[in-house]
């Protein structure tokens, strides 16, 4: 069995995703990707609060912030394939959770659907500081985990965080589905789940 740990990003790996779906609901491409790379941003690093965001956010969406923050919920789906690969990998493996997103949010998130007991460690960007693909949001996960760079897999929808994540000396697998992610796991580290 190999000695590897996996650290599953949130949106788009364990959860569907939120903040493109509302995007691509109001906003025209450019318009979403200067959105995302400025207010969003600011929100993931904690420069500013959630409730800060969801005002700024209004600014630009045609919808109140209340509504904003139910439209995020509407989006929430949890992939039960991937839960299930979580949880038999715990069997022989650490695994935990990384995100980029405001802290308020993804905090309930975790209560809500027990992310909590599923993951041994637990590290979302706004209270840190820092957001992926940034090396050092990596490095300082690895470090509260006590585990080696070289000894971590960073499972990550998005091609660029992977990046980040073999920049701190990381392994990297690209997320498209379960069971894309299964076959990977067997194929390059002789894991069944």
């Amino acid at each position: 069995m190999t000695n590897k740990n996996f650290v599953f990003d949130c949106f788009g790996v364990i959860c569907s995703e939120v903040v493109p779906l509302l995007f691509a609901k109001y906003l025209p491409p450019e318009m979403a990707d200067l959105v995302r790379n400025t207010i969003v941003r600011d929100s993931d690093l904690g420069a500013i609060s959630q409730s800060e965001l969801f005002e700024r956010l209004a600014e630009v969406l045609p919808l109140s912030a209340r509504k904003i923050e139910e439209e995020y919920w509407s989006y929430v789906r949890l992939d039960d394939g991937v839960l299930a690969i979580v949880k038999s990998l715990r069997r022989g493996h650490r695994v935990a959770l990384l995100s980029n997103c405001p802290a308020p949010f993804f905090r309930d998130l975790v209560a809500r659907y027990g992310l909590d007991e599923l993951f041994e460690t637990i590290m979302v960007s706004a209270e840190e500081g820092i957001a992926k693909p940034d090396p050092a949001l990596f490095t300082r996960l690895l470090e509260r985990m006590g585990v080696r760079p070289a000894d971590a897999v960073m499972i990550d929808d998005n091609a660029a965080n992977i990046l980040g994540a073999k920049e701190a000396g990381m392994e990297g697998l690209h997320f498209t589905s379960a069971e894309e992610l299964a076959a990977d796991l067997k194929a390059l580290y002789a894991i069944s789940v």
